[in-house]
């Protein structure tokens, strides 16, 4: 795994012979370079002290930012506090950042005397009241956001057949509770009249039960089966029926008829009533496929949350954060992270964070992280992720 990392100070002069297929090109834009982080975090550490440049900060950021929040990401809080302490009494009293950075550190290390102390010097410097002492595990206290409103959600992949029966019924029970449910149809490569059935009924016994279901990427789905419909041929009712929820689901109401007065003929019975769906959901059942999996797989039912939750302390044993974001960020447009009960992040997380988001930025998606303690902000800085997400702190 290589992430890049951006670079705003001078271009390396070539060499004048040689091999210069190393050499950058690009004059005046932002330039990449590489760091590996395969051989493990001693040694990724070693490569960025010869790779990263101070001067990727902004002139506003003081050299000691970047060095205390490198020494914070590695847990030495020690030496990062005497950094910052250190850039203040020696000339850096009017940077805010140091400040920032410097009572969030206290703050997080529960150090309330030397906050307290360096607040009456804060009111000296900037002529008003200085940040107020909260405890860290405030936040952590804090309740995380109500998933009351979320939206459960599940992709049916594969081939649906009648194997997802018992699975649908516990989705079925988790939907009645939350009042609604979406299901996504963009991964399905086949189905048979049987799993037809089974979606049917459970969508039948849904609205039963006033669950609001939306179909996503109906139109993935409907080619599949829609050609097993034949006037005349009274085989796969199931099948009939569900063509009529899938172009329900995109809202072709003349479509629908055709196919409605076919099944009458075809079966002598009452086909279900058109009902054009919201709008909002139109747009999403003909949304284009995802990427294809080949195995049958029901995906287990996701909480759908306003926002990404980033707490405690991120190393790079806990890689799984990192990878569950990039799940979370993979339908959306825009990615909202909560960072406001993230204590810390190691060097090596960032850096994987940083790649993470370069694949959210190349795709269009927006992202933003809200509630970020000064000293992650800083290491964050130092990675280059202000670049390429939107990063807001917490209030001091």
């Amino acid at each position: 795994m290589a992430i890049p990392f951006f670079r705003k100070g001078p271009q390396p002069q070539e060499p004048a012979s040689g091999n210069k297929s190393g050499a950058r090109s690009g004059k005046g834009d932002p330039s990449t370079s590489t760091l590996d982080f395969t051989q493990g975090d001693a040694r990724a550490l070693a490569l960025a002290a010869g790779k990263i440049h101070v001067d990727e900060l902004s002139d506003a950021d003081h050299p000691a930012v970047e060095e205390a929040a490198i020494l914070f990401a590695n847990a030495n809080d020690e030496a990062a506090a005497m950094v910052l302490e250190a850039a203040l009494d020696e000339g850096g009293s009017s940077n805010e950042t140091l400040w920032n950075m410097l009572f969030d550190l206290y703050r997080l290390t529960g150090r309330r005397e030397a906050f307290d102390q360096r607040g009456v010097a804060y009111a000296e410097q900037f002529g008003r009241s200085p940040p107020i002492w909260s405890d860290a595990d405030d936040a952590a206290k804090a309740p995380k956001p109500s998933s009351r409103d979320a939206t459960p959600s599940v992709s049916l992949t594969g081939t649906l057949g009648a194997a997802v029966g018992p699975q649908f019924e516990q989705i079925s029970k988790i939907a009645t509770k939350a009042g609604k449910l979406r299901i996504d149809l963009g991964k399905l490569r086949g189905a048979d009249e049987a799993g037809c059935e089974v979606l049917v009924h459970g969508l039948q016994n849904l609205r039963r039960a006033r669950v609001s279901v939306t179909l996503l990427n109906a139109r993935n789905m409907l080619p599949m089966i829609e050609g097993h419909a034949v006037q005349g041929r009274r085989e796969g009712q199931a099948i009939w029926l569900m063509v009529l929820e899938l172009l329900q689901a995109l809202a072709e109401a003349d479509r629908f008829e055709e196919v409605a007065l076919d099944y009458a003929i075809t079966f002598e019975e009452s086909p279900p009533s058109y009902e054009a769906p919201p709008a909002d959901a139109v747009a999403k059942a003909k949304e284009s496929p995802t990427a294809s999996i080949p195995s049958l797989e029901l995906v287990p039912i996701e909480e759908e949350s306003a926002s990404f939750v980033m707490e405690g302390e991120l190393t790079s044993a806990q890689a799984d954060a990192i990878r569950k974001l990039a799940r979370y960020g993979a339908d959306r447009t825009t990615v909202e992270v909560d960072a406001s009960r993230l204590k810390r992040m190691d060097f090596v997380t960032a850096g994987n964070l940083f790649n993470v988001l370069v694949q959210f930025q190349a795709q269009g998606k927006l992202c933003v992280f809200r509630g970020l303690n000064a000293m992650v902000a800083a290491l964050l800085r130092v990675m280059g992720v202000h670049q390429v997400a939107t990063m807001e702190l917490r209030r001091i």
